[in-house]
């Protein structure tokens, strides 16, 4: 339960920082999703129920801190998170090549999601290869540091449980 707890914090911190840093810098091609990464992870330990929630309220995070249109991103997470429960079907999301995979295509469809909503929605996105590099780089980026992530969280898990006695 305290990796529950802690993934809402971890997230929001995450999403905090990552707005205020991308105002400030160049690297803004370099994007780890670490809200996905999460997703992925929850949904591993608790199922889908909870996992939906995380992933609603996540996206209602980023739309009231970023000023954009209310409910863009709590509708992309929400279909994200339901393209991970489909994938995590035909694939193995307990182990790690599965669960880089599954974060791979998760990362790279919320960012052709966005691009495709604004698009339809506003008409004045332009798109170009480049842009579809920098979406592969991310989502490579966001895959390579999720079984670090994963592997701290479930150390985490493990001296909670160790120095509690109970799940």
């Amino acid at each position: 339960m305290i990796v529950y707890i802690l993934s809402w914090f971890v997230s929001i911190l995450f999403i905090l920082v990552k707005g205020g840093i991308e105002n400030h810098t160049i690297l803004k091609s370099i994007d780890v999703d670490i809200v996905i990464v999460l997703i992925v992870y929850l949904l591993m330990l608790y199922g889908e129920t909870g996992v939906g929630i995380f992933a609603f309220c996540q996206g209602l995070v980023i739309d009231i801190f970023s000023g954009g249109m209310l409910g863009f991103f709590a509708f992309v997470y929400l279909v994200v998170f339901f393209c991970i429960t489909l994938g995590s079907r035909s694939m193995d999301i307990s182990s790690t090549g599965g669960q880089m995979a599954i974060i791979f295509i998760a990362v790279l469809l919320k960012n052709i999601l966005m691009v495709t909503f604004l698009y339809l929605f506003s008409m004045e996105i332009v798109f170009s290869f480049y842009d579809l590099l920098f979406f592969a780089f991310s989502a490579i980026c966001s895959s390579l540091i999720a079984p670090i992530l994963f592997y701290l969280l479930n150390l985490l898990n493990r001296i909670y449980i160790g120095a509690d006695g109970e799940i």
